[in-house]
């Protein structure tokens, strides 16, 4: 199968105070043309669910070499680059109209028998219609396992509202990274910008719960650790490398 795109103008309502796009903003787009690249070929999220299955978003890892602004044509391109028992690798890449690749992403997925709560293998059907090309961004994800027990700092809540709910009937995976920014100290905000991210996902939240946005300094220069949690259940790990502006 081809790779698929689609061309977006950056609206005003997605950008920030510095007039450059969210962060959250480009994963919503990527997940958007990812959907529609799925409706196309006939299995879409309606699709899975009368078969019992869907896809969860497993973790992200994003690039962003540089930062569309206010009204700029942007080409989102998407292909999947590999499907293996339960789990398919798709890739994302982000063009402005020169042609000139700005943000580049590598994600992985699950697929979830509906009924039995548990990874299913994917169909051969679906192997066939999703037709793998081998060409991926990235094939090193950070490891999260020791990050549980790392001390975590500037703890900020928040209560999950009715609007942050998608179609899934969960919060939407992009939100995740709203959380997880807001709790970096302003100073940082102001004078960096978030050059590489990192999402793993671990557990879905749900409308009326309260979570709790956490970080710490990695080892690494202007390297960050987050944490996404909600009681003693942890919901998400991230990791941030920021550039100075």
């Amino acid at each position: 199968m081809a790779k698929y795109s689609k061309e977006i103008i950056v609206p005003y309502y997605d950008c920030n105070k510095n007039g450059l796009v969210r962060p959250a903003s480009i994963l919503s787009y990527m997940g958007e043309v990812s959907t529609i690249q799925s409706v196309g070929l006939g299995v879409g999220i309606s699709e899975l669910y009368d078969n019992n299955m869907a896809w969860m978003l497993n973790r992200w890892k994003v690039r962003f070499l540089e930062y569309p602004r206010p009204r700029d044509k942007i080409k989102v391109e998407t292909w999947c680059s590999s499907i293996d028992r339960f789990y398919a690798l798709r890739e994302f890449a982000i063009y402005n109209m020169a042609g000139e690749k700005i943000i580049k992403a590598s994600t992985q997925w699950v697929l979830l028998d509906t009924i039995k709560k548990r990874p299913k293998r994917v169909p051969q059907t679906m192997v066939d219609i999703y037709g793998a090309i081998s060409e991926k961004h990235f094939t090193d994800f950070y490891d999260f396992k020791d990050v549980s027990r790392i001390e975590m700092r500037d703890v900020v809540d928040f209560h999950v509202r009715k609007s942050e709910i998608d179609y899934n009937n969960h919060v939407n995976n992009a939100k995740y990274l709203d959380w997880m920014l807001e709790a970096i100290p302003v100073e940082i905000d102001e004078n960096h910008l978030l050059y590489e991210l990192e999402i793993m996902y671990k557990k879905e939240i749900k409308y009326g719960e309260t979570i709790y946005s956490s970080f710490t300094r990695n080892d690494e220069e202007n390297t960050y650790i987050h944490k996404i949690s909600k009681d003693d259940e942890i919901n998400a790990f991230g990791k941030s490398k920021w550039i100075k502006k």
